[in-house]
C-alpha cells in the first residue's frame, strides 16, 4: 500500500513540475511577444540605413556546445528586439549531437558599443547515443542521460533557453563578442550554470 501510494505521488509531482516548467516557458515567451509590440512602437536612439546584422560563433550559450548564429534587428538600428537562429552540435565516436537554436533578444546600449543583452528562445535538441556494449542483436536503451546539466530521456526533444549577458559590437560594424549567462530547462528539470561565449562580425550601413 505505502509502495502505491509514494508511486502516486511521484507521478503528481511530476505533472506538476512539468506543468510549472511549461507555464514558466509559456510566461517568458508571453513577456517577450509583449516587449517586442512595444519596442517596436519606440523610437531607436541608434537608427541606421539598414537592421543590424551579427553573424557568430557561440561556445556553450543556447545550444550546450557550439553553434553558428544568424542575428537581425527588427527595426533599422543596432539596438531594440531582434530575431536570432542557428545550427551546432558535435559528434564523437560514441554520440552525435545536434542543436537548432531560435530565439527573441534585446540589445540596450547607451553609447552604441556596449551593450546589454536579454532574451529567451527553444532549441530542439537532437542526441543519439552510438555506442552499443551489449553487442548486435541486443537492445541498448542510453535514456535518460545529462547533457549540459539537463535530463534527456529521448532522442528528439525541445528546452527553454534564457540568455542575460554583456557585448561589444562596434558602431559602425566590425568585429564583435560577448559572453552570457544561459540558463535552460525542459519538462525534467531547470539548470541555471550555462554560459556562453560568441564571437564574430557585425554588419553595420550608416
Amino acid at each position: 500500500m505505502q509502495q502505491v501510494l509514494s508511486c502516486s505521488c511521484l507521478v503528481k509531482l511530476n505533472h506538476m513540475r512539468k506543468g510549472y516548467l511549461h507555464q514558466l516557458l509559456f510566461l517568458g515567451l508571453t513577456t517577450c511577444a509583449l516587449t517586442t509590440v512595444l519596442a517596436q512602437n519606440s523610437e531607436s536612439k541608434f537608427p541606421e540605413l539598414r537592421p543590424r546584422q551579427n553573424i557568430y560563433v557561440e561556445l556553450g550559450g543556447n545550444g550546450i556546445s557550439f553553434n553558428v548564429m544568424y542575428e537581425t534587428r527588427l527595426k533599422k538600428a543596432a539596438d531594440g528586439i531582434g530575431i536570432k537562429a542557428g545550427l551546432g552540435g558535435f559528434s564523437s565516436s560514441y554520440e552525435k549531437v545536434f542543436t537548432m537554436p531560435v530565439g527573441i533578444n534585446w540589445l540596450l546600449t547607451k553609447d552604441n558599443k556596449h551593450f546589454f543583452e536579454a532574451g529567451a528562445g527553444l532549441t530542439f535538441l537532437h542526441y543519439e547515443d552510438t555506442w552499443d556494449p551489449w553487442g548486435p542483436g541486443n537492445t541498448y536503451n542510453p535514456y535518460p542521460v545529462d547533457l549540459g546539466g539537463l535530463t534527456v530521456d529521448k532522442k528528439n526533444s525541445v528546452y527553454g533557453h534564457l540568455t542575460l549577458g554583456y557585448r561589444r559590437q562596434p558602431k559602425n560594424g566590425g568585429i564583435m563578442w560577448g559572453v552570457a549567462l544561459t540558463p535552460h530547462f525542459n519538462e525534467n528539470g531547470f539548470w541555471p550554470v550555462w554560459v556562453g561565449v560568441k564571437f564574430g562580425y557585425s554588419f553595420a550601413r550608416k
